[in-house]
């Protein structure tokens, strides 16, 4: 028969059942931390986390992977509405992933109607040696494909810039080392830019020109400022010197610590070239010119007997001077009067005009006419003060021997008015105007002749005669 425990025996069973409890409450407390810390940093994943069990259905995900692909707890892949061949990746990398490998790779969905683009890791969960499950995330690496894109994009583009660009493209580190070198440097420099990397500027310079380069670019250096337009000789492959014009501007990184400089070469070689061909042809110039200027001090020598012998000429030139400027003052003395008969044949025409045309306006103006009329008639006399016709011109110039009623008459007549209409407004006998007219035809030379006095008068407007133009 078994002993009955002691009292003391009982009451230290129970402390430490109360300690195993207390243990086993503070590991709940831990794990339900440790659980709920999970969940935190599961929920605040950017990007989708899932978990599927050993039969491949949905146990976990986060609020991403609910926001993209609904709630999946419960569900299979083949549950979801997707294409079949996205489908079928889906369980073909589930499969290879519950025997033990780590799936990684690209995945291209649709969301929102736009394709995205979805770095995919699907890993196996053990439990010791057995795997359980596994995990699996979905990273959107749509934006980053694109700038991978654009900036392979740009550097094709810069590449091909470079490769196609007469000049040498180059970048040298702090110690002044070659760490990048464009193709062209082969045509410049007659070496390949795998010859020229890790190479110093200096090793393809004469002495001489190196230690003098070498200066001048510490100095470059010291100010970490950019710099143009640095001449330097360099040594071709097969041996012949190159002129270089070098241009650069200072590198610095995240930090601002200068690394380096990049820049640009030009073979000035053929211009350095010319301009020596230049000033050796400047030379050879200025030589000539002082044989030249020896020769025309003795030109000029000669030069100043010939002058001593025209001053003679000269003289006799003189007086003939004279006899041409007294001639002169005649011919302005007759310009003079050529001027004063062109003023009063101005003047004659103006007054011709006024004698032609003003009667009739101030007839018109007698008349009962209404206000409109009355103001064409001021606006045509305002006019005529300002303009003196130039029919009138041509009829009282080149046929001076018109008489003013002649002058009259073949205005009108010009104006198209028949022999009534004129003797009407003239106040004279039919037969008054048309012995006008035949003294008109017959001093404008139609007389017996079939022409049209008045398309004749009329094309005087466009004929003026040479003393009107004069």
């Amino acid at each position: 028969m078994t002993a009955k425990p002691t009292y003391e025996a009982l009451e230290q069973r129970v402390m430490e059942l109360e300690q195993k409890v207390h243990e086993l409450k503070q590991t709940e407390a831990f794990l339900r931390e440790n659980q709920n810390v999970l969940h935190a940093a599961i929920e605040n994943l950017p990007f989708d986390f899932f978990a599927l069990d050993e039969n491949n259905f949905y146990f976990l995900q986060n609020s991403v992977c609910i926001k993209h692909w609904g709630n999946l707890i419960g569900k299979r892949p083949q549950d979801i509405k997707v294409d079949e061949p996205l489908l079928n990746t889906w369980l073909d990398n589930n499969r290879r992933a519950l025997s033990g490998k780590i799936v990684r790779g690209e995945l291209e969905y649709i969301q929102d109607g736009e394709k995205r683009i979805f770095y995919n890791i699907i890993s196996p969960i053990y439990d010791g040696q057995q795997i359980i499950g596994i995990l699996g995330i979905n990273l959107d690496i749509t934006d980053q494909k694109k700038l991978e894109l654009a900036l392979r994009r740009s550097r094709q583009r810069y590449r091909a810039l470079v490769e196609t660009t007469s000049d040498w493209i180059w970048e040298v580190d702090k110690n002044t080392t070659y760490t990048y070198c464009s193709p062209k440097v082969l045509d410049i420099l007659g070496y390949s830019p795998d010859q020229i990397l890790g190479q110093s500027p200096f090793e393809f310079m004469p002495e001489t020109e190196a230690k003098r380069v070498y200066g001048l670019f510490q100095e470059i250096i010291n100010r970490r400022e950019p710099f143009a337009g640095l001449e330097n000789v360099n040594l071709h492959k097969a041996g012949h010197e190159v002129v270089l014009e070098t241009s650069g501007i200072p590198l610095f990184d995240d930090r601002g610590n200068y690394i380096g400089f990049r820049g640009i070469d030009r073979d000035i070689t053929k211009r350095k070239q010319a301009e020596s061909s230049l000033e050796n042809l400047n030379e050879e110039l200025e030589r000539r010119v002082e044989e030249r200027t020896v020769e025309l001090m003795e030109t000029n020598r000669q030069l100043k007997e010939e002058i001593d012998e025209r001053n003679l000429v000269e003289e006799e030139l003189r007086l003939k001077t004279r006899d041409l400027e007294e001639l002169n003052i005649a011919l302005r003395v007759l310009l003079k009067k050529r001027d004063e008969d062109k003023l009063e044949l101005e003047e004659k025409i103006a007054g011709n005009v006024k004698e032609l045309i003003f009667p009739y306006l101030e007839k018109l103006k007698r008349k009962n006419f209404g206000k409109r009329e009355q103001t064409f008639l001021e606006i045509v006399e305002s006019n005529l003060n300002a303009i003196i016709s130039p029919f009138e011109r041509t009829l009282s110039s080149k046929f001076i021997k018109l008489t003013p009623a002649e002058i009259r008459v073949a205005n009108l007549i010009k104006l198209g008015k028949t022999s009534k209409e004129i003797a009407a407004l003239s106040n004279l006998s039919f037969k008054t105007i048309e012995f006008h007219r035949d003294n008109i035809r017959t001093k404008l030379g139609l007389k017996n002749k079939k022409v049209n006095l008045r398309t004749h008068l009329m094309s005087l407007d466009y004929q003026p005669s040479p003393s009107v133009r004069d």
